[in-house]
């Protein structure tokens, strides 16, 4: 066939009467079974005969009556023909024969053309003068079948001829040349034969025409019995020779006839475009060799139809925009019910490089428009299937029985399959999808379950070329355990890249997410992959690390984000977990991660529960650098327990949380070390270059509880409260833990009861501790300040825990004490030994305390200071002391006066102070150091300071000094010259003067002593003395009686009030600097009695009470002036 559009017929204008007249037969013909243009042309080479009815003779004259015979049996028309001749053949059967044959209309429009056209005669109805026609034989047919869009054909025999017969249809066209051979002048010819016959076949419902060319008809008379057959060679244009045949029988006058076509290699499409049953073998590119066997019943309408076709090597592609889809050939049988528009197929099997199936089933044919079928619906059987689309599997896969619904669209093509189940041994396939030709080529949508499969037999379904990295993960990962739930969805539109998505359900599998992770047992979950994204997640699943037993990863998911990158596809791992601490450690300290690798901690470094969700990123290739690796997890620990992350101490915590990434791992939250409470961190840092070292810090309760928790051997009572401090623990291999603690003392009350210090715990301060750990702790660094207290130094522990020694290099306190101390530890609920190293402390400021409270005694306290300060003025040099300080500070000490005299004494609480006994073999020597009387030599001195109250630096004083001399004292001197003691003044020129008995009471302050009542007793003199000595300014505002010869003198003594004085004595002021006094002296009180003698003093030093004295001010004083006024006063001067 040559595929050239038919022509438009020209517009039919009104006929006369014998035209319209042929026309009305022609439209009463009948309709053949198959709209073939084959069995058209049998009927062409009928009508040819038919049309000639008339005896013809060979002579002139009678060519004449020849034309006029066939015209009158032509219904009007005219024939015309060049030559005729008569043949007797042998048996004496004339033969008619004419050459170039035209039939035409009576305006000269022709109708037929025939090159030959010869025949027999019958000789009996010759006999009697009747020329009818025995058999005949045609040749030289070119012929022109239409069917328009309604469906009515029409025949012109004849180049441009004018279509000779119209019927309604085929089978009416039939129907009406059949009943022509009732025709009484055809009742003779027995046979017709019609040769060379070329046939152009127009079908205006397909918009299609075909060309037949060497046609050849044979019509077979027999009574009433018709037999007609036929043969063409259909002109394609292809490589391959095209051959139809065809058959028709029937019953001479009736409508009911068979017929049957063979074809050998016609193209697919131009036998669609014969017949709705045919219709869906349009979208075939292939030749086909078959048969069909059909029938038209008593009414004119065709019976069943059957058909054999053998499709050859070709391939399935509606549209030049598809790509085809190749097949090695095809077999169909058949047979069409145009009654119900069914189509039975007995068979129907394929063959190609892409597989092999056969089946069988019915097609229901749907709606038909302008003669063209638009759709049907079919249900078939499909068993033996063999598939191996575009070569995906190395063998094609075996296939058992199936059932297919669908429905197909011809224009434009589209298969919708609404339901297909294919059976596979234990399994079953659903599918459903569509295959449509777009304008851009294939679109395909399919969708498919199974019930159930083995691992095994997924992946001899999943193609290796399909989503291979997937594919491979699940080869390599997933295996046991059973599939189930098997979901498939393919989506392809020609020219772009197939979207494809797929899921499945697993149980009782063993799954590894990861090549370095153990492999999960028991698991369940789904594997999903949608596009290019490719997950699989567990909804229950036990994973066994190497140590802490079983871990629950139900929710963990495997992902692979772009399937369609080539080279080390990035993979993403969630990790659901919920085990052992022991357990989840064991997994994070394995490959790739290795987070324990650069420490000494054991992955069984807590105990408890741990549930961890996390993130590992990595791309997929066989070696990964830890660079490439990225995680992050954070998880929750339950009950926790441990005797690692703080060595040597229990931590517990209801709670924690664990985060890792790829820089470290922190474990954090609120936990109790024995019973201290804590807020806690540890931390590791991890990855390359990471020190090899861990860390906890956090908060830690400061309390008598971290006290005990700790060993640090402080003594019972010397913290109370509570508070808080920042704490840091850096573990290094193969080293002590190293603790680092902050805190402000914020609600902590400490004390040292040694030292009378005491820090509230409403106060604050500021503590730092620098501290190695581990069988017996070391404090590197201590630095306190607090309450006035400033402390820097170090303590170690005592085997078996508590203080073993505590050196402190500066302690400050209170501005009265700046020395080295250092703490020694003497057991439990013993207070510690003091040891005053070197330093300073001002006695006049201190507070010792009471003694350590809860302790069995106030433990030692020895004291090497540099120097002990009294009082302004006064201080002791080069001072050691062993003291106690239970009940306060107590015990003995020796040091050097003002750095000169030694002296001796012992310290002794009273009053929350301390009283302070002195005493010295050279009493005048600490007059000297004191600067108080720089010519007193020798003599035992001793001296009693107690405290005053709570006033800093007062202490009343109790002086006795015995045996001690005045030598070449100018105050001395000055006092005896102006009495004109001569003998007594040569005497302190000389060896001295000697005193038996020096005593005093006094009171010292922090700026000055006041004198209260003194005396110096001896042979030679008697003194009283009482008054105010500056110590800033060594100034004298003194007054007394002088008592010459009081050995003698004393007698009277009864008659005064001191002692010191005699019965005779004279009144004296010193006033001024120490060092030159300026001496005052009344002779005129030496005439007064003792009882009288106060009359010339001035006014006594008074106390108002130990707490209530009026300090002289700091200035010396004016001289006083005596009671007694009067012309003596004159007589008063001197030095």
């Amino acid at each position: 066939m040559t595929g050239a559009e038919p022509k438009p017929q020209p517009e039919q204008q009104p006929e006369p009467r014998k035209r319209r007249r042929a026309v009305h037969v022609a439209r009463r013909a009948g309709v053949w079974t198959f709209r073939s243009s084959l069995l058209a042309v049998i009927l062409v080479g009928l009508s040819a005969f038919m049309i000639v009815g008339t005896r013809l003779h060979t002579p002139d004259w009678l060519r004449a009556r020849v034309e006029a015979r066939i015209e009158r049996n032509l219904n009007g028309l005219q024939i015309s023909f060049g030559d005729i001749e008569m043949v007797i053949r042998k048996g004496w059967h004339p033969r008619l024969r004419l050459r170039d044959v035209v039939l035409s209309q009576p305006d000269g429009q022709v109708v037929a053309q025939l090159s030959n056209a010869e025949a027999s005669l019958a000789m009996r109805p010759l006999l009697r003068g009747q020329l009818q026609p025995h058999r005949i034989s045609l040749s030289g047919v070119l012929a022109t079948l239409r069917r328009d869009k309604d469906g009515a054909v029409s025949l012109a025999l004849g180049l441009n001829a004018e279509p000779a017969k119209r019927a309604e249809s085929i089978p009416e066209l039939i129907a009406g040349w059949n009943r022509q051979l009732l025709n009484p002048q055809l009742t003779a010819l027995v046979s017709v034969d019609v040769e060379a016959v070329a046939l152009r076949y127009e079908d205006m419902v397909s918009g299609k025409a075909w060309t037949l060319d060497g046609g050849r008809i044979r019509l077979d008379r027999s009574g009433r019995d018709l037999q007609i057959g036929a043969s063409f060679a259909l002109l394609s244009g292809r490589d391959y020779a095209s051959l139809i045949e065809a058959n028709y029988s029937a019953t001479i006058g009736e409508k009911q006839a068979g017929f049957g076509v063979s074809v050998r290699d016609i193209d697919a499409s131009d036998i669609a475009a014969q017949s709705v049953a045919l219709a869906w073998l349009d979208v075939l590119r292939a030749p086909i060799s078959g048969a069909l066997r059909g029938s038209v019943g008593s009414d004119g309408a065709f019976g069943p139809l059957s058909a054999t076709l053998q499709i050859g090597e070709g391939a399935l592609q509606p549209t030049d925009a598809t790509h085809p889809i190749p097949f090695s050939g095809a077999k169909s049988y058949f047979t069409y019910t145009p009654a119900t528009k069914t189509l039975v197929f007995n068979e129907l099997s394929v063959d190609s490089a892409w597989g092999s199936s056969s089946g069988e089933g019915r097609a229901y044919l749907g709606s038909i428009a302008d003669g063209r079928l638009q759709d049907l619906v079919g249900q078939f059987t499909v068993n033996r299937m063999r598939l191996n689309p575009a070569g995906l599997y190395p063998e094609p896969l075996q296939l058992d029985s199936g059932l297919v619904e669908f429905r197909l669209e011809l224009n434009p093509f589209r298969v919708t399959l609404g339901q297909m189940y294919v059976a596979d041994g234990d399994s079953g396939f659903h599918l459903r999808g569509g295959l449509e030709a777009g304008s851009e080529g294939w679109r395909l949508a399919v969708d498919a379950n199974v019930d159930r499969l083995s691992p095994e037999r997924l992946l001899m379904l999943w193609p290796g070329r399909v989503a291979p990295k997937p594919r491979e993960w699940v080869q390599e990962n997933i295996s046991a355990g059973a599939l189930s739930n098997i979901d498939f969805a393919l989506r392809v539109n020609e020219g772009q890249a197939p979207v494809i998505y797929g899921d499945f359900e697993f149980a009782g599998a063993k799954v590894r997410y990861n090549k370095y992770l153990p492999p999960a047992e028991q698991a369940a979950g789904e594997v999903t992959l949608d596009r290019s994204r490719f997950v699989v997640s567990a909804d229950a699943g036990i994973v066994t690390p190497a140590e802490g037993g079983a871990v629950d990863i139900a929710g963990t998911s495997f992902i692979i984000p772009d399937i369609g990158i080539k080279q080390a596809a990035p993979a993403v791992l969630r990790l659901r977990a919920d085990g052992s601490i022991t357990a989840m450690m064991s997994m994070l300290a394995g490959p790739p991660l290795r987070v324990l690798k650069d420490t000494t901690l054991p992955v069984n470094l807590a105990q408890g529960r741990a549930r961890a969700e996390g993130t590992l990123s990595f791309p997929m290739q066989p070696k990964v650098p830890y660079e490439d690796i990225s995680f992050y997890v954070d998880g929750r620990l339950s009950d926790i327990s441990s005797t690692v992350l703080i060595p040597g101490q229990l931590l517990t915590a209801s709670a924690l949380r664990l985060v890792a990434d790829t820089t470290q791992v922190q474990l954090s939250g609120t936990g109790r070390v024995g019973q201290l409470p804590i807020v806690v961190r540890w931390t590791q840092k991890i990855g390359p270059g990471a020190p090899k070292s861990s860390r906890v810090d956090g908060q830690v309760e400061l309390s008598q509880k971290a006290v005990d928790t700790f060993a640090l051997g402080l003594p019972a009572g010397m913290i109370s409260g509570q508070g808080t401090g920042q704490f840091a623990l850096d573990l290094v291999s193969d080293q002590p833990p190293r603790l680092t603690l902050r805190t402000d003392l914020r609600g902590v009350g400490l004390s040292i009861p040694q030292l009378g210090w005491r820090k509230p715990e409403a106060g604050t301060g500021a503590l730092e501790v620098s501290a190695h750990l581990g069988e017996r702790a070391e404090v590197d660094r201590l630095a306190l300040k607090a309450a006035g207290l400033e402390a820097t130094g170090s303590v170690t522990t005592a085997p078996g825990g508590g203080l073993g020694r505590a050196r402190f290099s500066s302690v400050k306190l209170n501005g009265w004490l700046d020395a080295g101390v250092e703490l020694i530890g003497r057991g439990k609920d013993a207070a510690p030994a003091v040891q005053v190293l070197s330093g300073t402390l001002d006695l006049g400021r201190a507070r010792f305390g009471s003694g350590a409270s809860g302790a069995t005694d106030g433990g030692s306290l020895q004291v090497s200071l540099d120097r002990l300060q009294i009082s302004d003025g006064l201080a002791l040099t080069g001072f050691n002391g062993q003291f106690t300080t239970a009940g306060g500070l107590k015990g003995p000490f020796t040091g050097r006066l003002n750095g000169q005299t030694e002296i001796a004494g012992r310290i002794e609480p009273q009053n929350g102070r301390s009283a302070v006994f002195l005493t010295s073999d050279d009493g005048g020597g600490v007059f000297r150091s004191a600067g108080i009387l720089k010519q007193a030599h020798g003599g035992a001195f001793s001296l009693v300071l107690r405290p005053v109250g709570d006033k800093e630096g007062y202490f009343d004083g109790t002086l006795k000094v015995t045996g001690t001399q005045i030598r070449d004292a100018p105050t001395i001197a000055a006092l005896l010259n102006a009495v004109s003691v001569v003998g007594l003044f040569d005497e302190v020129a000389g060896n001295g003067i000697q005193f038996s008995e020096v005593a005093a009471k006094v009171r010292l302050e922090p700026d000055r002593v006041v004198v209260l009542e003194s005396s110096a007793v001896g042979p030679s003199m008697g003194l009283s003395m009482d008054g105010y000595y500056n110590l800033k300014s060594a100034t004298l505002d003194m007054e007394g009686v002088i008592s010459p010869i009081y050995l003698l003198n004393a007698i009277g003594s009864v008659l005064s009030s001191r002692k010191g004085e005699g019965m005779i004595g004279f009144n004296y002021t010193l006033s001024g600097s120490a060092a030159s006094p300026s001496v005052h002296v009344n002779p005129l009180s030496g005439l007064a009695p003792g009882m009288l003698r106060d009359l010339f003093r001035g006014e006594r030093p008074k106390l108002e009470g130990d707490d209530n004295f009026d300090p002289a001010p700091a200035t010396p004083e004016p001289a006083r002036k005596w009671h007694g006024q009067d012309m003596l006063n004159g007589a008063m001067g001197g030095k």
